[in-house]
């Protein structure tokens, strides 16, 4: 890097930013694809269907937006009983594996629908905008016509919903599908059409169907192939996804201990735990674990289990199945339905460490916690000075409302992430759980997001150093066999309702939380919250072994140790990287969910938008494969480095120097290849301040940083 004097740049404003286009080729290429897809409904008329088959007067029109510009989602969708036009689903891709994006926006259109959009664009081709009486020879519909790239029939995959995780399937492999309708008038017909239509291609469907407030959804085995012969036409075709394993299977009410013990033995027998004297330990901070759980016991020994009294015992003593075992079944195996349900050998490099801070029957003082957490993560250190920790820290008081502001708490965190400079100690990383909302406590289905804005960040996850971890969910999966009635609270990649946030927080304060990870759902009946639902949590182990073997575990808590299994894997592979580069390479790996996007697209959105974005969910999710490798055609360059970003001139502060690098890029290869291609820079910057504990003048962030 070369240093570079620094000077503050000025203010630059954008507005909703429209893609230049000339007017009449645009528009007449726009209004002669509209036309032949209307002109497809003719040709539907004329076919000729197999006995049995049953058609809709609709066609799924796909549009797509200009790279890397906004939508006008709302000029294009129409919300009816009996709607002629309507988006059935908004997904943001990255263009040619590159850093360019742009949305593809699936449309159900019935012959109305399509001749309003051919109106639209008649309107942009032949009037302009009047302001004030005076032409602005500017079109009609220009936001949203100049930003439609293209216009096609959709295609199958048009309406595959589910993250880059889950690549969409072969088009001639045959495999379970969750075919997701939209709830319309007369949905007993509308069913009897899709089974009679899956049925005609050999279809084999599912016995039940899960009701949600607006969908359907059915189980169908079938390939891509014969679904695209027979679902496309039905008018209420919505979204594909790839069955998600639910826990039934271990965590039934008929389900034995005699066969949870099978399942268990399974995942023991191919699990290999590779550890030596130098392997990375994820330290629980908690309540104590009870490491003679067959699935904890190679990963805890005795002498890695602390406590912080003597009279507390080492074991876990909390309620029903514990806090710290199953954090520990988390951190180690992640969610056990995912390894449960696998024939896989699973390799864990990575072991367990405990140090009973919390004994529910005698609890501590809130603000001796600071003192108990330097303790707790000092002594481990002293016994076994070679391993390399991430500190996981799920145990939060929300008693105490803060705001962002630190406290003892907090600031002992801070200085503990940081290293001590008058005592020089290694830094550390330290992953803490956000603190949960507690909806079965006073809260309703009408309060779901609102009650998680409303709600704080809980002490000590204010902590500028610590990567502070909160909870979305994809879990919306629900047997009705078992729950009849029941639904999910959340949407898919929307919000936990465990997830608490710094929306009310000052703007001086940090963004918390900086990650989200699975923290599970509730259950909806009627107009009453259910947290009995076991399939809206994930799985792990349970304290009370001997009676159950599994216990589903998530909110905040959960998330936090499933991030610090992420951390720990990270530092595993990358042993001499700095804490604070651990925790900068999973902020640059994540990304926001469609759903909690809702439409808004980062160089459209308003800054409030923004903010209640970053406020509820950080960053977003992180993703491992993006985090450990360079992978689709994405170059990760890691700079560690010091700057001194201010300097002393007399009394006065004033900016002093940045970096400026010269990136590695193929100069040849891009000038002569890749010229035209879009490129998209994401610079992640992590650093730990340090704390000021001893300037009681919290009222400025600036009296806190030293």
């Amino acid at each position: 890097a070369k240093p570079r004097a620094y000077r503050y740049p000025r203010k630059l404003r954008v507005d909703f930013e429209i893609a230049q286009r000339n007017r009449a080729i645009h528009g007449n290429e726009l209004l002669r694809k509209a036309t032949a897809i209307r002109n497809q409904f003719q040709i539907n008329d004329n076919e000729q269907l197999p006995a049995g088959i049953v058609r809709d007067d609709v066609v799924y029109v796909e549009f797509i937006s200009a790279n890397n510009l906004p939508f006008k989602f709302d000029s294009i969708n129409q919300e009816s009983a009996d709607p002629k036009f309507q988006i059935l689903s908004i997904k943001e891709e990255q263009v040619d594996e590159g850093q360019a994006k742009r949305f593809r926006i699936v449309v159900m259109m019935k012959p109305g629908g399509i001749s309003s959009f051919i109106r639209k664009v008649n309107i942009y081709l032949n009037e302009n905008v009047f302001r004030n009486g005076i032409d602005t020879a500017r079109p009609k519909n220009e936001p949203l016509i100049n930003n439609i790239e293209d216009i096609q029939l959709a295609s199958l995959q048009s309406f595959w919903s589910d993250g880059p995780e889950f690549a969409f399937p072969d088009i001639d492999e045959v495999i379970w599908w969750e075919v997701w309708f939209r709830r319309t008038q007369n949905d007993f017909d509308r069913l009897n059409n899709v089974s009679q239509n899956l049925a005609g291609i050999g279809a084999q469907i599912g016995l039940t169907t899960l009701e949600f407030p607006e969908h359907s959804v059915k189980l169908v085995q079938a390939s891509a192939r014969q679904l695209s012969s027979s679902l496309f036409l039905l008018d209420n075709l919505a979204e594909l996804r790839k069955p998600q394993e639910i826990n039934d299977f271990i965590t039934g009410a008929n389900v034995t201990y005699a066969t949870q013990n099978e399942w268990m033995e399974d995942l023991a027998g191919r699990t290999d735990i590779d550890l030596n004297e130098n392997s990375v330990i994820i330290c629980l901070l908690d309540s104590g674990v009870n490491n003679r759980h067959p699935l904890l016991t190679r990963l805890i020994p005795d002498e890695r289990t602390y406590t912080y009294k003597a009279a507390w015992g080492r074991n876990d003593t909390c309620d029903h199945g514990g806090h710290g075992t199953p954090m520990a079944g988390l951190a180690a195996y992640g969610d056990l339905v995912d390894v449960l349900s696998s024939q896989d050998r699973i390799r864990i490099l990575h072991g367990i460490e405990s140090f009973k801070i919390f004994h529910p029957p005698d609890r501590n003082l809130p603000e001796s916690y600071g003192a108990i957490t330097e303790y707790a993560v000092s002594t481990p250190v002293i016994d076994f000075p070679h391993n390399p920790r991430v500190y996981c820290l799920a145990v939060t008081d929300k008693d105490l409302a803060f705001k962002g502001r630190p406290s003892s708490w907090s600031a002992a965190l801070d200085k503990i992430a940081f290293g001590n400079v008058f005592d020089p100690q290694v830094q550390q990383l330290i992953v803490v759980s956000g603190g949960n909302v507690d909806y079965m406590m006073g809260g309703t289905v009408d309060d779901y997001y609102n009650k998680n804005h409303l709600e704080s960040i809980h002490d000590p996850a204010q902590a500028y150093n610590a990567l502070t971890i909160g909870a979305y969910t994809r879990m919306d999966r629900i047997d009705q066999a078992l729950w009849a009635g029941v639904t999910g609270l959340a949407t898919n990649g929307g919000m936990s309702p465990s997830n608490t946030t710094s929306v009310i927080w000052e703007n001086q304060w940090p963004i918390k939380p900086d990650l989200v990870f699975e923290g599970g759902n509730l259950g909806v009946l009627g107009d009453q919250l259910r947290d009995d639902i076991h399939s809206l949590k994930p799985l792990s182990t349970d304290k009370e072994f001997q009676r159950f073997l599994f216990y589903p575990f998530g909110d905040t808590s959960g998330a936090a140790a499933v991030a610090s299994k992420m951390a720990a894997e990270l530092k595993t592979r990358y042993p001499d990287l700095w804490p604070e580069t651990i925790r900068g390479l999973m902020v640059h790996s994540a990304d926001w969910t469609n759903t909690m996007l809702n439409g808004i697209t980062i160089a459209s959105a308003s800054t409030n938008q923004k903010r209640v974005l970053l406020r509820s969910y950080g960053y977003g999710v992180p993703n491992l494969d993006k985090a450990v490798y360079s992978a689709n055609n994405v170059l990760t360059m890691i700079s560690e480095r010091t700057i001194q970003p201010y300097i002393m001139e007399g009394s006065t502060a004033k900016y002093n120097e940045f970096h400026l690098y010269n990136l590695p890029w193929p100069s040849d290869v891009l000038l002569e290849e890749l010229a035209e291609q879009d490129v998209k820079l994401v610079v992640t910057l992590s650093y730990f301040i340090e704390p000021n504990p001893g300037e009681r003048r919290y009222a400025n962030n600036f009296h806190y940083h030293s």
